[in-house]
């Protein structure tokens, strides 16, 4: 897993905390105060990564761009540059008045995904009500789009180790799991075995997924972008999971008849990085899944690993 990813990961670990547990449980600063930079700052430290990609524990919006710019990252307008998954994103709204330098900002959040003009991002001090807002707000996903004037301008991290990773980090096993996809343009790519490549092809969405082991049995379903529901379980070759011409937003997985091995799998969100691997899914309530909701995915990788 790289930084960036690292930081993503942890950034969703914190949707649905509160402005009371970034503020004082968490960062002990006694008081509940508008805190959006302030739950960046808790996750970069979480993440170990103060003194690294931020300088500090900032508590405005534009802290780290001003602070940190050249040095630790950059800090770019919008339309200058893409943004990309693990950007910081800043605001400016139609009431802002406090304009110090470019740097000054609204508000900050950060970039999860983007797919066109849509971009998911993870917030902090949103939704709250008007007369409490910093303490009745919490941390949510939300969906911007890059057009909206609100949206002002990025600043990125120089993150390290920029190479995406192809392995899991765990226990390789003497089981082959193969795949393949289908995109929305009506084609089968070719078949892939476990991490030697990925299934897919940047940009294209998916909306068909087959795969099959060498041993044992793979189950899979998927839901498509739109859908309420998931489609019903596939095993092994038995047919595909998905429906042509509807791209894919979640996969769910589950390897089963021998014991003490798992699933590993994780997709990529259209033109955006790999999500964080998965390990099997929860058998109790259907929870933890591939993907995000909404957003069609375009490549896949998987493998069978010893638990």
């Amino acid at each position: 897993m790289t930084d960036r990813e690292k930081f993503l990961q942890q950034a969703r670990q914190y949707i649905y905390v509160t402005g009371n547990y970034v503020c004082n449980t968490r960062l002990h600063l006694g008081m509940v105060v508008d805190w959006c930079a302030y739950s960046i700052s808790a996750i970069m430290d979480d993440c170990g990564f103060i003194g690294k990609y931020q300088g500090g524990i900032y508590g405005f919006a534009s802290d780290a761009a001003r602070e940190d710019n050249g040095k630790l990252g950059e800090w770019f307008r919008k339309g200058e540059k893409a943004p990309q998954p693990g950007d910081y994103i800043m605001f400016r709204y139609s009431d802002f008045t406090n304009v110090l330098d470019k740097y000054s900002a609204s508000h900050v959040g950060i970039v999860e995904s983007v797919d066109g003009n849509v971009i998911t991002t993870l917030e902090g001090n949103v939704d709250g009500y008007s007369y409490a807002w910093a303490a009745t707000s919490s941390f949510k996903r939300k969906t911007r789009y890059l057009s909206n004037p609100d949206v002002y301008a990025f600043y990125r991290p120089y993150w390290q180790d920029e190479t995406k990773s192809t392995s899991t980090g765990s226990k390789a096993s003497d089981i082959d799991i193969i795949y393949q996809v289908h995109t929305v343009d009506g084609s089968w790519l070719p078949e892939v075995t476990n991490l030697d490549d990925f299934a897919g092809l940047e940009g294209k969405a998916i909306d068909g997924i087959s795969m099959h082991v060498s041993k044992g049995h793979i189950r899979y379903r998927v839901k498509c972008v739109g859908d309420r529901n998931y489609l019903p379980w596939v095993r092994d070759l038995d047919d595909y999971a998905g429906i042509y011409g509807k791209p894919i937003e979640r996969v769910q997985m589950h390897f089963y008849g021998l014991d003490g091995y798992i699933v590993e799998y994780r997709v990529s969100p259209v033109s955006s990085d790999y999500l964080p691997f998965l390990r099997g899914y929860n058998v109790i309530n259907d929870d933890g899944y591939a993907g995000i909701k909404g957003l069609s995915i375009d490549r896949l990788q998987a493998v069978i690993i010893k638990k």
